[in-house]
């Protein structure tokens, strides 16, 4: 209910704010946005309202019609500051937050920053951001896919510290940060030291760029600490309608506390997609996960995940803030990690529908 209220003050604010007495660009600082995404998606053999596996965290609720994100929220850019914050409900934010405490769960961002020289080039922020790692967001109409990734949905959507930006060049673009954790809002009780992180963004022209994320830290206490280092590579490039993503995430944790052999999981994905026209488009994704330890990923046969998926996806788009998509995946691991009404299963078939609508308003 939460949920439809909150749309039901999106739709009301967009009104609202339409009747905003007008001004000129160059004095307008603030920012409203908002963003609401409802879906329908289904799985023969998973059970009514039951999510589709423990590892999957956007549109998967099976057989009923939900509201996978919704947000509202306000940007200010000015001359020695900025900021930004909005809140945020659906399915999305149940599942991926539910290890965050209760007040804090509804932040999908919420930072401030100042910049540190006179162009304004460099930047330091501190707060709750997106995270830095991965070439998908939430947010539908950021995606060339319905669906996110397996190496999107087991990495970090968030991320919560200091993030310092400058550039490096004309080309060249890198952010530090220091972080509470990997995707934490508050510390880990009981974990003195801050985790690491860089981004390396490279755009050898307007129509491509190659990222370089890491990340460096613990996710345990003090007293069990395993080094955890984790490293997301991709490119991407447009050429006339075609576009093409390639990316891979490997990452590694120790063994044990002290320990100089690590587990590692990887997950390499390519997708290409296709502009038909100015409303409709199409995209293919192909795509491996393999946690053999168990390190991120998690299902509840107890089996470790191992997947190969595949994905077909079709989008129109009437106007430029209404992306109606559909698309059909086949999920096939080699571990029976995929709940169903009797037992579990080492495949999934899916077919998904959403809606997403966004709406912003300079102030």
């Amino acid at each position: 209910m939460i949920r439809f209220i909150l749309l039901g003050c999106i739709l009301s604010g967009m009104g609202v704010a339409g009747r905003t007495q007008s001004i000129s660009d160059s004095t307008k600082r603030w920012l409203l946005t908002a963003y609401a995404e409802t879906y329908f998606a289904a799985s023969p053999s998973t059970s009514k309202g039951k999510p589709f596996a423990n590892f999957l965290f956007n549109y998967n609720r099976n057989q009923q019609i939900d509201i996978n994100q919704a947000f509202i929220g306000a940007d200010y850019a000015g001359d020695e500051f900025r900021m930004q914050v909005a809140v945020q409900t659906g399915t999305y934010v149940t599942d991926n937050y539910a290890d965050e405490p209760i007040l804090t769960r509804a932040l999908l961002k919420c930072f401030a920053g100042i910049p540190l020289n006179k162009t304004k080039s460099s930047w330091l922020d501190a707060g709750i951001f997106p995270s830095y790692i991965g070439f998908e967001s939430t947010q539908s109409f950021d995606n060339k896919t319905l669906t996110r990734s397996l190496l999107a949905e087991n990495s970090p959507y968030y991320m919560t510290g200091l993030r310092l930006s400058h550039p490096a060049g004309k080309k060249l673009s890198i952010t530090w940060y220091l972080l509470t954790g990997w995707q934490r809002i508050t510390p880990l009780k009981g974990n003195s030291l801050p985790s690491l992180g860089w981004q390396w963004t490279f755009r050898p022209s307007e129509k491509s760029n190659i990222n370089w994320s890491f990340f460096a830290g613990s996710v345990k206490p003090d007293a069990d600490r395993k080094w955890r280092f984790f490293n997301n590579l991709y490119w991407q490039c447009e050429r006339n309608k075609w576009s093409l993503t390639a990316g891979i995430d490997i990452g590694a944790e120790q063994t044990f506390q002290g320990a100089s052999s690590y587990h590692f999981w990887w997950s390499p994905v390519l997708m290409g997609g296709y502009q038909w026209n100015t409303q409709w488009r199409s995209a293919l994704r192909l795509e491996k996960y393999s946690d053999p330890n168990e390190v991120i990923a998690l299902a509840g046969s107890g089996l470790p995940v191992i997947v190969n998926g595949i994905s077909v996806n079709v989008d129109f788009q009437p106007i430029r803030d209404l992306l109606c998509r559909a698309e059909w995946r086949a999920l096939k691991a080699r571990n029976p990690v995929f709940p169903t009404n009797l037992s579990p299963a080492n495949q999934m078939n899916s077919f998904t529908l959403a809606v997403a609508w966004r709406w912003n308003k300079k102030m």
